[in-house]
């Protein structure tokens, strides 16, 4: 999951302003459902073991890796993209606190661009 500190330091809001701290932590669980349901994983938060490199934390089999051994076939680390993504959602969120809706030539976006395109590469397509 996100954490408020995350999320604050993503939004811009500095540590000592309590006032949304329940709205921003039950946008950020939201934007967890979000990612889960548009991509169709189930989301891990796995803890990447002490002295793993960056380049580590960088690879998507080293993270799969990390992964319970019960886990689904569909199951995925929540890495840097996928946590940036839920990132962006909460702060949209916070900026339009109602339905927005930017008319495009295709019809209408329902979610911020760079949202779709980061998690484009993690749906899981069944066939």
């Amino acid at each position: 999951m996100l954490t408020l500190t995350q999320i604050k330091e993503h939004c811009r809001i500095e540590a000592d302003q309590t006032d949304e701290d329940r709205l921003l932590l039950s946008y950020g669980r939201t934007a967890w459902r979000l990612v889960a349901n548009k991509t169709g994983r189930k989301l891990f938060d796995v803890v990447a073991p002490e002295g793993a490199t960056p380049e580590q934390l960088d690879d998507p089999d080293f993270l799969q890796s990390l992964l319970p051994p019960d886990a689904p076939e569909n199951a995925v680390a929540v890495d840097e993209d996928l946590r940036l993504a839920m990132l962006l959602m909460v702060a949209h969120w916070r900026r339009n606190r109602e339905a927005v809706t930017d008319a495009l030539s295709s019809g209408l976006k329902e979610v911020p661009l760079a949202f779709s395109a980061i998690i484009g590469p993690y749906r899981w397509v069944t066939l």
